[in-house]
């Protein structure tokens, strides 16, 4: 059972009484307590920066307007701190305005909310392993370019008289490829970064070309067509950027591995999104390959399994919780004629701040 601290403060931010639980998850002897301000159990380094819980220590707990509950990370007696989960109930009592602060230790959850980031990662990490030698690739083509015009630049620089013009197209060519470059690696520094959730809100069709410039490459060499059909007038999401491609980007390399050994009529992907209702975006990758047996169906979002010889299985089984946290479900379905099609949605989000972002793209 976890220990629960119990602490009421007085209305200068005092403790006046203090439990067990508190003297033994803290550190401090009752008598220590007692008299000292509450917002020093309180790390004033982590956590959020609610204005209840960023009180000046030394004048300790201020009185609360309505109760509140937040993730924080308190602080021991000997320097040390724990995630815990701080709640402040403000109630009068004997004339005077108190606070009932009740403190949970969430080492347990906080611990496995880390490893189940650190797998997230890895199976990003894993991912983006699949497609080195494609994105080696996609980085090569500009780098290839900018070498070409640098020495061309240098040709009409070096002739009498320079031609200027042409140096001065090329040196267009040469931000142009630049930005390319860059572009990819900030794409794919993204993907491999380590870090916290981070929600915001999100056009559907930028996540979808951000996840195909990344696959481009590796499309082109397996022969496959990328066809994407996103509306901009979709309503934005409300969302992780980073997980929403990761989920993209394991559904798409799954499509793709579908269409190996298949005619090159066959190798097609398509990338559709539309509003379901008035209340979900729905996303589907299409592909024409030889579609999913009754076992795969059934199989295909459980951790471990895996059809590829070194793959960790993983990919699937994380899309499919990432998309759950953001509040909407996916599936696979086989298509009517040929191959399958994956499926996940989203909540929309009807947001002022989208439409002007689409009136500015």
């Amino acid at each position: 059972m976890f220990p629960v601290a119990a602490l009421v403060a007085d209305r200068h931010g005092r403790i006046i009484v203090a439990n067990a639980a508190a003297v033994k998850l803290f550190g401090y002897s009752r008598h220590e307590l007692i008299g000292a301000p509450v917002g020093m159990l309180v790390s004033a380094s982590r956590g959020d920066s609610h204005p209840s819980l960023s009180g000046n220590v030394t004048t300790g707990w201020p009185p609360y307007p309505a109760d509140h509950s937040c993730d924080r990370f308190a602080r021991c007696k000997d320097g040390g701190e724990f995630p815990a989960e701080i709640t402040v109930v403000p109630f009068c009592a004997a004339g005077g305005s108190d606070t009932l602060t009740i403190v949970m230790d969430r080492t347990d959850r906080y611990e496995l909310l880390r490893n189940r980031q650190e797998l997230v990662h890895l199976s990003r990490v894993s991912t983006l392993g699949e497609l080195a030698g494609s994105l080696a690739h996609e980085l090569n083509q500009p780098l290839t370019a900018i070498l070409s015009n640098a020495q061309a630049a240098q040709r009409f620089m070096a002739a009498r008289p320079s031609n200027l013009d042409e140096v001065r197209e090329i040196l267009e060519d040469l931000v142009k490829d630049n930005r390319r470059a860059s572009e990819v690696l900030r794409k794919i520094r993204l993907l491999v970064k380590k870090g916290e959730s981070e929600a915001a809100l999100l056009r559907m069709d930028s996540v979808v070309a951000d996840v195909a410039l990344l696959v481009q490459s590796d499309a082109i060499r397996r022969g496959i067509r990328m066809t994407l059909d996103i509306p901009a007038d979709l309503p934005c999401v409300l969302g992780d950027r980073v997980q929403l491609q990761q989920v993209l980007l394991n559904v798409l390399l799954n499509s793709f591995q579908a269409l190996d050994g298949c005619p090159a009529q066959d190798r097609v992907v398509m990338i559709g999104a539309a509003l379901d209702g008035s209340r979900e975006i729905r996303i589907a990758v299409r592909d024409h390959g030889p579609g999913l047996t009754a076992e795969k169906l059934g199989k295909l979002f459980s951790p471990y399994f895996t059809s590829k010889r070194d793959g960790l299985g993983l990919g699937l089984s994380i899309s499919r919780s990432i998309v759950q946290m953001h509040g909407g479900r996916i599936w696979a379905e086989n298509n009517e004629e040929q191959g399958a099609t994956f499926y996940f949605t989203l909540p929309a989000v009807a947001d002022e701040r989208c439409v002007q972002s689409r009136g500015g793209s």
